[in-house]
């Protein structure tokens, strides 16, 4: 697993200030290689059936949870056919084992992940469709994707100025991200499932436009919506929400309604919440306190998992707070689905 966006999302770090230039992209990455016939990899694999992996896959399905295995198959493809095998190999063994749904093939697709064009993202996933159905028969394919413009009122009648300037600068910036080209990758139906970010602004942007963080996030699921994306995918919400140290406040409810809330009103069938542990930016990000100490944020989460939400987040067993059977009966109190690293880098 690589970075995450963390709390205002990653247009509103890039688009802070309304009418801000954005400079355009370095020059495209290498186009990575081509889709080929899958062919089984030689090499040694990591994620044999002995191994942590495997057995996180084996905790977590017997405590009930979902698995679906997580690994970054952008980073494989782009460094050659072998790395590319020699990973799907690796997923395919997990696969295998009992209560594997879905893999999920990238994290944050086309975000600064060196896939630069809409003609080069497509190509992934032309390639890891064709060699996971393959490979791992039967099993869901799943993608993170962050749409820039999302965040910037779609839809909305007489936009702001700012807004509008918001969205032609997205679109310049990530082309590989716009609206349109998202309409092109779910018609190819390569993927099952999307998890999606609207890349929310600061709330003192919208502020400035006359509206609230919440306007903004119902308007991002109004145009995903409108664009029939639900028609093609599962679609579903992520945030991150993850904190170091100690949970800051008493009061989680104003982000579960923006980033959990409101997504599932408007149809997403599940919201991926951003993470169990994970070391980021030399700290530790954790959902719960330090020790698996309960917070406001865990208390509203288990709040929304009585009333039927069904909540996503990620574990890796080469960061656990206490150990494997511990920390997933924990995880397992809130969650319903848990993205198990495979292993595969």
């Amino acid at each position: 697993m690589r970075r995450r966006t963390i709390l205002i999302g990653a247009a509103g770090v890039l688009l802070a200030a309304a009418g801000t230039a954005l400079a355009l992209r370095p020059a495209s990455s290498p186009p990575g290689p081509p889709v080929a016939s899958w062919v089984p990899s030689q090499a040694p694999v990591v994620g044999t059936s002995g191994d942590r992996y495997a057995a996180a896959v084996t905790a977590a399905h017997q405590l009930g949870l979902t698995v679906w295995l997580e690994s970054d198959l952008v980073k494989r493809w782009l460094a050659g056919p072998d790395s590319f095998r020699g990973a799907v190999a690796a997923i395919a063994r997990l696969a295998a084992r009992p209560g594997v749904a879905g893999i999920k093939i990238a994290d944050e697709l086309g975000y600064h992940d060196g896939l630069d064009s809409a003609e080069q993202v497509q190509r992934f996933l032309d390639a890891a469709a064709e060699a996971l159905h393959a490979a791992a028969p039967g099993k869901r394919l799943l993608i993170d994707l962050l749409v820039p413009e999302l965040g910037c009122l779609p839809g909305r009648p007489a936009p702001p100025g700012g807004a509008a300037a918001c969205a032609g600068q997205a679109r310049a910036r990530y082309p590989q991200l716009t609206a349109d080209a998202v309409d092109g990758y779910l018609r190819s139906r390569r993927v099952d499932v999307v998890d999606l970010s609207t890349g929310l602004l600061a709330p003192a942007t919208y502020r400035g436009w006359g509206v609230d963080q919440d306007t903004a996030q119902r308007a991002a699921w109004a145009e995903a919506q409108r664009r029939g994306w639900d028609g093609s995918v599962t679609l579903q919400a992520r945030k991150a929400l993850a904190h170091p140290g100690a949970y800051a406040g008493t009061d989680a409810g104003p982000s579960l309604t923006t980033f959990v809330d409101i997504p599932r009103r408007q149809g997403a069938a599940a919201v991926d919440v951003w993470t169990w542990r994970q070391q980021y930016q030399g700290e530790t990000y954790r959902l719960l306190d330090p020790g698996l100490r309960g917070n406001a944020l865990w208390e509203g989460l288990l709040q929304r998992r009585a009333a039927g939400a069904r909540l996503f987040t990620h574990l890796s067993p080469s960061s656990l707070e206490t150990d494997l059977q511990t920390d997933l009966a924990m995880l397992a109190k809130v969650f319903t689905d848990v993205f198990l690293a495979a292993g595969t880098g």
